[in-house]
């Protein structure tokens, strides 16, 4: 399907210098305009919205309970082709990690100097459902309102009853109040399709996230992973397992303290400036 895209760049062209921004579950692609503002004078910075996520909805009806990460992937990679010209890099939080690797094991087999590197950031890479909160987050979806008569009613129940205190501040950060008059009695709504981000959890587990790790570090493309300190979805000994099984000279792996899930939102300087440093840097040869 055709995705929503927003575009920040300022007299930078896609030949060079671009960044791929991929919204976590439930986000959409203006999740990321903080960021890219700090970017856009040097970077071309592009974010879609991914499918059953913002204006990238409804889902055509031949494609119905299409949700596996591959989906989200080819989706992305028509985007890609469309759009940009040159290299770029990707940066993918949660489940955009599960597209970014995708997405990247696609371009190590046709052409891997499309895609310069991926950040992906704080989700597990043989943990069920890449992290420990699967199952209780499918079931806070499934059975979260459609809507909220106020903001406070909105956070107090996501406070109250999400899996994640991060990813329930996330969702609030995205939610939207559907009034659009001053005086209009107040209706908070989330920019997504519920069943979507339901079958999404669901068809995780099918996501191959170590066999399409391996393909793009082989094939040259280097990936840093960022895990927050405080993180209950992508757990501690998780990580550190992971670490030890997925050595590879083009595989980093970063824990950063004082944040958690929302690592990119938490700690949104130094993640600027790691994602500089990260688009500077060039393996020996």
């Amino acid at each position: 399907m055709k995705l929503k895209l927003f575009k920040w760049m300022q007299g930078v062209n896609t030949s060079k210098n671009t960044l791929l921004f991929l919204h976590g579950m439930g986000g959409t692609g203006a999740i990321w305009r903080p960021i890219a503002a700090q970017l856009e004078e040097t970077y071309a910075c592009l974010a879609p919205d991914q499918r059953g996520h913002g204006e990238s909805r409804p889902i055509p009806a031949n494609e119905a309970g299409q949700f596996h990460a591959m989906d989200y992937a080819l989706d992305v990679e028509k985007l890609i082709e469309a759009e940009v010209s040159g290299p770029l890099t990707i940066i993918g939080h949660s489940m955009g990690v599960r597209t970014g690797l995708a997405l990247t094991s696609l371009y190590a087999k046709k052409d891997a100097s499309k895609v310069k590197g991926l950040i992906a950031v704080d989700i597990g890479i043989t943990s069920q459902w890449g992290g420990g909160i699967g199952q209780p987050l499918s079931d806070f979806i499934s059975k979260l309102p459609l809507s909220f008569s106020s903001r406070s009613l909105m956070r107090d129940y996501l406070f109250t009853h999400c899996p994640d205190p991060a990813i329930a501040q996330y969702l609030s950060a995205v939610a939207k109040n559907q009034a659009t008059v001053s005086g209009e009695a107040e209706s908070w709504i989330f920019p997504f399709d519920h069943e979507s981000l339901v079958q999404t959890i669901e068809q995780a587990n099918q996501a191959r996230i170590p066999e399409w790790l391996l393909e793009t570090a082989n094939a040259g493309i280097k990936v840093l992973f960022l895990r927050g300190a405080n993180s209950r979805v992508w757990q501690k000994a998780d990580y550190e397992s992971q670490k030890l099984e997925f050595a590879h000279p083009l595989i980093q792996f970063e824990e950063w303290e004082n944040c958690g899930h929302g690592l990119p939102f938490e700690q949104r300087a130094r993640f600027v400036e790691r994602i500089k440093e990260f688009t500077s840097y060039s393996p020996e040869p």
